[in-house]
């Protein structure tokens, strides 16, 4: 069976491990403000309400969900306007009112714990597909044997595009923790340029059965937003599987700023983004 050989010398490295976490006491911090949503157009499938999801940071061992936050202010601007998100439940803010429009700089303020926070991201157009279908492959050293969903597109000309890639297995997003993710399930578009591609797979950890519906979205988004997912990709996909440790996470640079006091930044980030999404039932 694939992998059976180096798996069997990781479990032999692991198994040698102690978990000494127990006796383990770090320095509490305060908790930091963590967002997570933004703005988003999909002709397709509209949003009926834009959300933004609040919570803090937990010490690191502890094992407990992050802590929603529920008592904050979260105001978004389109640049002529303000849109007051309203609390629902664990931590989720949404909006019916405000619309998703191409080229508009969006600024969300959120005023939580005696400070204001604020991020601002643009909303980019994302290319049409030209055709979306399944294929189906042999199992190799890297994939299973299975369908998998595939898209053809063509990339705008001159224009310095980066993309979002996600995919859907019955209508639930998947996405596996992968290193790997940095190279695959985001791009820019250097070396293809205004050209038609073909038989891209946006997700080739995601494999299909007869009868599955598979839906592919395709994500406009800022060169920041590009940034920080490569940054979230790249330290999820080690753990576990290193002879030498893992190193520790490293401070992962999103865009929400605390304007009262600068010295305490907040996390995750704030993003607008344009949406291409169709979906297929697997066939032969």
């Amino acid at each position: 069976m694939k992998y059976l050989f180096i798996f069997s010398i990781l479990f032999f490295l692991i198994s040698c491990e102690t978990n000494v976490t127990n006796d383990i006491t770090l320095n509490g911090a305060p908790p930091k403000l963590v967002i997570n949503g933004g703005i988003e157009r999909n002709p397709t499938n509209p949003r009926s309400n834009q959300f933004i999801e609040l919570s803090t940071t937990i010490d690191f061992l502890d094992q407990s969900e992050p802590t929603a936050v529920e008592n904050a202010i979260v105001m978004v601007n389109n640049g002529i306007e303000d849109f007051e998100f309203i609390h629902q439940t664990n931590g989720m803010y949404t909006n019916s009112e405000i619309t998703a429009t191409l080229g508009t700089t969006y600024t969300i303020t959120i005023e939580w714990n005696n400070d204001t926070y604020q991020a601002s991201d643009t909303l980019i157009e994302a290319p049409s597909f030209d055709n979306v279908y399944s294929v189906f492959e042999e199992e190799t050293l890297f994939t299973d044997e299975g369908y998998f969903v595939n898209f053809d597109a063509t990339d705008p000309l001159d224009i310095d595009n980066y993309y979002y890639y996600r995919v859907f297995l019955n209508d639930v997003f998947t996405i596996v923790p992968d290193r790997g993710n940095s190279a695959t399930l985001i791009e820019n578009d250097q070396f293809f340029d205004g050209q038609a591609r073909t038989g891209v797979n946006p997700n080739e950890e995601v494999v299909f059965e007869l009868g599955d519906k598979a839906t592919v979205q395709l994500l406009g988004i800022t060169e920041n937003y590009y940034d920080f997912l490569f940054q979230i990709f790249e330290q999820t996909g080690s753990s576990g599987f290193s002879p030498v440790g893992n190193p520790p996470p490293a401070s992962i640079g999103g865009n929400l700023l605390n304007i009262t006091n600068p010295k305490v930044r907040g996390l995750g980030y704030f993003y607008a983004s344009d949406v291409t999404e169709a979906s297929i039932i697997i066939s032969e």
